[in-house]
């Protein structure tokens, strides 16, 4: 099967492809998936140039990717077609889903070896050209879980701010906060991107013709907010912390971000952590469904473009999600 690795850290054109890869077994608890598409993340090529914790230790060659989108083609000795059954992954079935946090293992090949913890189904009334956005909701999905839910802890009545609201985690995050009761979100982005910011429910704030925090100040009336989700973290962390009214949090994304400034003030802040489970993939199934949760792709690329994919990824101000087309 064809599969891409790396074999050595460093820029997008260490990634290659294996055309002649083993076909991987499932171990116990694990399922094999014949993967469609697969969504990118910054973390794919923060583990590829080594820059991130989850590089320490990984061993090369390694795959790369988080999330996809498949269907199931056989289990584990210990998965029965009654227990398989039970749990709605039938061979046949369509499935989405993201490696937890202690499996290393990419998910960018034609087949894979994965946890049946880490997957849901998704819909039959999915239509096939509707499945790179399934692809790219795993790992967007359960961070803007963890973020708004977790980490934020927004509730009824809150103000909310949201750096890079049209991202592909920013997508999530504003239907996320207002789902859970924020009287007002505002988000920056790109002027170009402002409309698709106000169909999502937030308030745009163009960073690229404005000053975003006096302009948040004045929407305030100078009162600033109750929370502050910060998906960019490097030049908004800091500017952010002035925005935010007593008692209230600031919650960057970044693993690495350094909360210092924050708590050095008395600030409340916080770095959300994945929690993964069938009970939130299946909550995010029902956000797909009813269309509270819109998540928009911008580009799909073939399996062979992997490395243009991941020079895409690194320049940042992606509207959406990226997704790879495996079968390509």
């Amino acid at each position: 099967m064809r599969e891409i690795l790396f074999d050595r850290f460093g820029g997008p054109d260490v990634l290659t492809i294996r055309p002649e890869s083993p076909r991987p077994e499932a171990g116990e608890g694990e399922v094999l998936v014949e993967v469609a598409y697969a969504g990118l993340n910054p973390l794919d090529h923060k583990i590829r140039d080594g820059s991130s914790g989850r590089a320490e230790g990984l061993e090369l060659p390694a795959g790369t990717g988080r999330e996809m989108v498949g269907t199931v083609l056989s289990a584990g000795p210990d998965l029965d077609e009654a227990e398989l059954a039970s749990r709605g992954l039938a061979p046949g079935t369509r499935v989405f889903g993201m490696r937890g946090p202690q499996d290393q293992r990419g998910v960018m090949a034609e087949v894979i070896a994965i946890s049946a913890d880490d997957l849901a189904p998704i819909p039959d009334s999915v239509p096939e050209e509707n499945l790179p956005c399934w692809a790219g909701l795993a790992l967007a999905g359960l961070t803007a879980i963890a973020t708004v839910r977790d980490a934020a802890g927004i509730r009824e009545g809150h103000t909310v701010l949201i750096h890079g609201g049209s991202g592909g985690v920013g997508q999530l995050l504003i239907p996320m906060a207002l789902e859970a009761g924020a009287a007002r979100v505002w988000a920056t982005g790109r002027a170009a991107n402002a409309e698709r910011i106000r169909e999502l429910g937030a308030d745009p704030i163009a960073y690229d013709e404005v000053d975003w925090q006096q302009a948040l100040r004045e929407a305030t009336d100078g009162e600033g907010v109750d929370v502050v989700l910060d998906t960019h973290y490097f030049s908004t962390f800091e500017p952010s912390l002035e925005l935010l009214r007593p008692g209230g949090i600031v919650v960057p994304l970044p693993s690495l971000a350094d909360l210092s400034p924050a708590r050095d003030r008395g600030i409340r802040a916080a770095i959300p952590a994945i929690v993964p489970g069938r009970d939130r993939l299946d909550h995010l199934v029902q956000g797909m469904r009813s269309g509270i949760y819109p998540l928009e792709v911008s580009q799909v690329f073939p399996l062979a473009q992997i490395a243009d994919a991941h020079r895409v990824l690194e320049e940042g101000h992606t509207r959406g999600k990226l997704v790879i087309d495996v079968r390509a």
